[in-house]
């Protein structure tokens, strides 16, 4: 099963509150599905050898040599946390934070549980603090996120954005004077394990610890923004002569080129055959994690797919199904009419059963499912997994 239940369906989150407002799931995430000892873990295993994921918060930033050491082991420079003034900096109320965690397979579900409802590429980020105060103060992410509360809890403060919309290139600590969080809370609210708390990019919020252990995943979701569009038509445009020359330093001498190349821009920002070669050229640049499976994959035994396995598209974006490809991994893979039905129910319930998938066809398929499973499992297209 998906370890998130969206309460709602995908088309309506989309058009009521994608990067428009705030929404709260009340447990819809199942809390046994990661145990305290595997988030333990991934604190201790992320980003090695060189913790350059790894980040304490307490009143800003506290340098990594406060808390982290280096080593020599056998001529490799290795890391470790020094555990007595990284548990005095807990105790103290400071955040733990572990950035860009991948590879860890129920953290990858739960990225992927929101990558799949948005159609995004997703980043994922763990934070643990057991103090009362706050290590942030108001601030905004350049990103939308979800944030999953994994155990204790913990309150939200939110604040209507005051500039709309920021991409990575804006941060609330360099833009607060200019455009200050406002006075009035938008929502205040306790966020408890189970709950999902949907953020759109630019809205203020403050989260703070209540005197227990709280552990929360945050997982940002990066669609494909408009200057992005732009940035890719700038690189296409050295396809035309005009497009590889020097300026002239003048208007006057200049008037002539740049009307050529406002005329190459205009028509191919809006054309539909530019924009899908950019949407395929952002999907091919996307990697996403899956869970090696050599047991069903590997040795000389065709090993057949168990009904209770769970199946999911390794891609964030699965809306060229319908126009008869798919790009998983940077492959590309074109698609009959049987195939589209298959992988069509399979996108719209992310982990369905194999068991279940098979329901849907009719019984004399079965073989032929098994076997455009399998091959597409083996490409990659398609994550196989035995346990959730």
């Amino acid at each position: 099963m998906n370890p998130i239940n969206f309460p709602i369906d995908k088309k309506d989150f989309l058009e009521n509150f994608f990067e428009k407002k705030p929404c709260v799931f009340k447990q819809i995430y199942d809390d046994d599905f990661i145990k305290h000892s595997e988030i333990e873990n991934i604190f201790n295993r992320s980003n090695l050898p060189s913790f350059e994921g790894i980040k304490l918060m307490y009143n800003g930033i506290i340098d990594k040599t406060e808390y982290i050491e280096s080593y020599n082991d056998l001529g490799t420079r290795r890391y470790r946390y020094i555990y007595s003034k990284l548990y005095d900096y807990l105790n103290s109320g400071a955040t733990l934070v572990a950035n860009g965690i991948i590879n860890e397979t129920k953290i990858d579900q739960l990225a992927k549980a929101c990558s799949s409802f948005t159609d995004s590429h997703p980043f994922s980020s763990l934070y643990l603090s057991y103090g009362e105060k706050s290590s942030f103060k108001p601030h905004w992410d350049s990103r939308d996120i979800f944030a999953i509360q994994l155990s204790g809890k913990k309150r939200w403060i939110i604040y209507k954005p005051s500039f709309p919309d920021p991409v990575y290139l804006h941060q609330s600590k360099d833009m607060e004077n200019t455009y200050p969080c406002p006075s009035e809370p938008y929502d205040d609210f306790v966020l408890e394990t189970g709950d999902v708390l949907y953020l759109p990019r630019g809205w203020w919020h403050n989260p703070l610890p209540l005197g227990e252990e709280t552990i929360h995943l945050s997982v940002g979701i990066f669609p494909p923004y408009a200057h992005e569009y732009i940035n890719w038509l700038s690189y296409k445009i050295t396809d035309i002569d005009i497009g590889r020359k020097s300026l002239p330093r003048s208007w006057k001498q200049a008037k002539d080129e740049i009307d050529i190349l406002a005329k190459y821009v205009i028509d191919n920002i809006t054309s539909e055959d530019s924009y899908n070669e950019f949407l395929k050229s952002f999907s091919d640049e996307k990697r996403g994690p899956s869970k090696l499976n050599l047991r069903l994959f590997c040795g000389k035994k065709h090993h057949s797919i168990s009904k209770t396995s769970r199946l999911r598209i390794n891609s964030n974006n699965n809306l060229s199904i319908d126009e008869g490809y798919i790009i998983c991994n940077g492959a590309k893979v074109n698609l009959d009419q049987f195939s589209i039905h298959l992988l069509s129910k399979i996108s719209e319930i992310p982990y369905i059963s194999f068991e279940n998938l098979l329901s849907f066809f009719d019984h004399s398929k079965q073989k032929n499912i098994e076997d455009l499973i399998y091959k597409l499992g083996y490409q990659d297209i398609l994550e196989i997994i035995d346990d959730l």
